[in-house]
């Protein structure tokens, strides 16, 4: 798998969590037939959101993705991984076809998409996700705390009730998500301590342009910081301003990230305008004003970046959902695939 499209899928597994916790999730996605972009089925492992692993139906091997994982396990733990991740891709382009069967999709390409893991709060808490999507759409997940599977589309309806006869099956899922999943975040994190808490400072700037006859556009970037969450707000004269686009934090290719929000104001106001980044690096949040100057050739490189991020994943049409549930059980642990939705068996497909 190209580092390329490694990148496209930490933008697209991406899904917020709490800056006080860890979390270990896999995205599994399968397409109903070959693409020219990306691999027919592919399968990725964060540990927060560092990639540590991958598969795809190209190489048909698992490899690290990391260098911590790479020096801690040897030839044994990646193979084991590669013969469950290649029943799990069996398993999941049947689910393709099980699934465009249920919505009455004929042709075309559609995509199955599984993100399950747990995470681990400072205080010693811990939560489980685990859900499938079909075509970007939710489609069913877990529902740990009830031991019940729910529906998101009439589709999954015939998923949901099989399943929920049999409750040997989220019992199996939950007693993974709470037992071995976070037994294998913690070790993992030992792998990984000095890369996944490390703390990158972000750099900053505003930039600025024309909006019409007497409006200015104000900018403000923050990037080449690490960890993910960062909060960056404009403000005039103490007043929180709402902001022109949605902000998104993008992946650099270096590992760490970047973000961007804007404001239109009035022509010859700019300075009356504060960006304020806040970031766990920062002792103290920093207040950022417009100043004329050329934008950094890192910003430039990281942006072009995460442009070809977005468009890779327009392309393949599998944006995957943002929720916070989500979940993942024992069947994962030990085939890394689907249930089949006729099936109350849990190595079966979608």
């Amino acid at each position: 798998m190209t580092s390329r499209t490694t990148l496209m899928l930490v933008a697209l597994c991406l899904r917020t969590v709490c800056a006080c916790s860890h979390s270990l999730r896999y995205c599994h996605s399968s397409l109903s037939a070959p693409h020219p972009v990306l691999p027919q089925f592919f399968a990725v492992g964060f540990v927060d959101d560092a990639p540590m692993d991958s598969y795809s139906s190209e190489t048909q091997r698992s490899e690290p993705r990391a260098a911590w994982m790479e020096e801690n396990e040897g030839p044994d733990y990646w193979e084991d991984e590669t013969l469950k991740l290649r029943n799990a891709e069996q398993t999941l382009r049947a689910s393709v076809k099980t699934a465009m069967g249920r919505v009455n999709h004929t042709r075309g390409l559609h995509t199955v998409q599984v993100m399950y893991g747990c995470e681990l709060r400072d205080d010693g808490g811990t939560d489980g996700f685990f859900q499938y999507s079909y075509d970007g759409r939710d489609f069913i997940s877990l529902h740990k705390d009830t031991l019940s599977w729910v529906a998101a589309m009439p589709a999954a309806e015939i998923t949901q009730q099989r399943w929920n006869a049999d409750r040997s099956i989220a019992e199996r899922e939950k007693a993974y998500l709470e037992g071995e999943c976070i037994e294998a975040l913690q070790k993992y994190l030992r792998y990984g301590k000095e890369a996944l808490q490390r703390r990158v400072r972000p750099e900053t700037m505003v930039s600025h342009h024309r909006s019409g006859t007497s409006n200015a556009r104000l900018t403000c970037h923050a990037y080449e910081f690490y960890p993910r969450e960062i909060e960056v707000k404009w403000f005039r004269n103490g007043v929180e301003m709402p902001t022109k686009f949605l902000p998104q934090t993008l992946p650099n290719p270096d590992g760490t990230y970047q973000i961007k929000t804007t404001v239109d104001v009035p022509e010859g106001e700019e300075e009356m305008y504060i960006c304020r980044v806040d970031h766990s690096s920062l002792d103290n949040a920093l207040n950022v004003k417009y100043e004329k100057k050329a934008l950094p050739i890192g910003l430039i490189i990281g942006a072009i970046a995460g442009v070809v991020v977005l468009l890779a994943a327009a392309i393949g049409g599998i944006i995957i959902w943002r929720k916070h549930s989500a979940g993942r059980g024992g069947y994962a642990a030990a085939n890394k695939g689907p249930i089949n939705a006729d099936s109350s068996s849990s190595t079966a497909s979608a």
